[in-house]
């Protein structure tokens, strides 16, 4: 890992961003050590499974809170990389938008594979509290937050991304810290870890914007949320309001003419989900 001091960051009027390499990031890792075989093709270790970048999004109306610092924490989808997802996205423009007092990380997943394994994260106990606990003391020595406390957090993921946050809400370490759970057609697998952690405490919400592409697995999700007390709705995009997007539990919201790839950015849905969680709000 570089050095605090030779770190470097880079400025827009969003706010400030760096990418960092850290060991407890997704990859390399053991789940991965022979590479990836997808319809024939071979994803080697080297090319694919040997990134541990880590992207930091600090927005420009951040300020510190005595209570600990809040994080945003996203995972990507299939062949995708950390700088094209903060950009194609506009993650950091939304997250802006969104007003909340909370720091974005996206940890590098599969690089550039049609893969949904996360590495460590998904599948070593622990493994997010770690690399938790090592970006908030990067942070401190960055001296962009006075302390590694960790208030609460929000987890997101698009498409092949649910791999990871399941795994994360499973076996992570940090289940009580995270607040809001947020699917952008994302609810292809793995959904026993969403189920498990929504129905873990009263002020937990999830929300699932989906498409075509996975209404099978949020009619799952939704048909195991219902065997718990969870209070659960199902809404169609155009009858989306403000005040729905407010209650806890969970909300699963079908669109069917939002394109896949264009669902956490077309309507800056990112940002909306954000604003209505339980992070914190940088507005005086």
């Amino acid at each position: 890992m570089l050095r605090a001091d030779d770190a470097q960051w880079t400025e827009s009027p969003a706010g400030r961003t760096i990418f960092e390499r850290f060991p407890e990031a997704p990859y390399p890792y053991a789940s991965r050590a022979n590479g990836h075989q997808y319809e024939g093709k071979t994803y080697d270790r080297a090319g694919h499974y040997t990134d541990s970048t880590v992207g930091i999004f600090v927005p420009a109306g951040f300020t510190p809170s005595p209570q600990g610092v809040s994080f945003i924490v996203h995972f990507h989808g299939w062949k995708n990389h950390v700088t094209r997802v903060l950009d194609y996205y506009k993650m950091r423009e939304q997250v802006a938008a969104s007003h909340v007092n909370a720091i974005l990380i996206v940890p590098q997943g599969p690089y550039d594979a049609p893969d949904s394994d996360f590495g460590r994260l998904e599948h070593e106990p622990g493994a997010f509290s770690k690399l938790m606990d090592r970006v908030a003391g990067f942070l401190v020595e960055q001296h962009v937050i006075p302390a590694a406390t960790i208030y609460n957090i929000v987890l997101s993921a698009h498409s092949g991304g649910y791999g990871g946050l399941s795994g994360t809400l499973k076996i992570g370490g940090l289940p009580d810290k995270v607040t809001d759970v947020l699917l952008f057609d994302s609810a292809y697998g793995k959904l026993d870890g969403f189920s498990n952690w929504l129905a873990g405490g009263p002020h937990r919400r999830l929300i699932t914007l989906f498409t075509d592409d996975t209404i099978s697995g949020n009619v799952e999700l939704l048909s195991m949320i219902q065997k718990t007390p969870v209070v659960s709705r199902v809404i169609m995009e155009k009858d989306l309001s403000p005040n729905l997007l407010h209650e806890r539990g969970a909300t699963f919201i079908y669109t069917p003419a939002l394109p896949h790839d264009e669902a956490m950015q077309k309507y800056d849905y990112f940002a909306l989900f954000l604003s209505s969680s339980a992070l914190p709000s940088s507005r005086p």
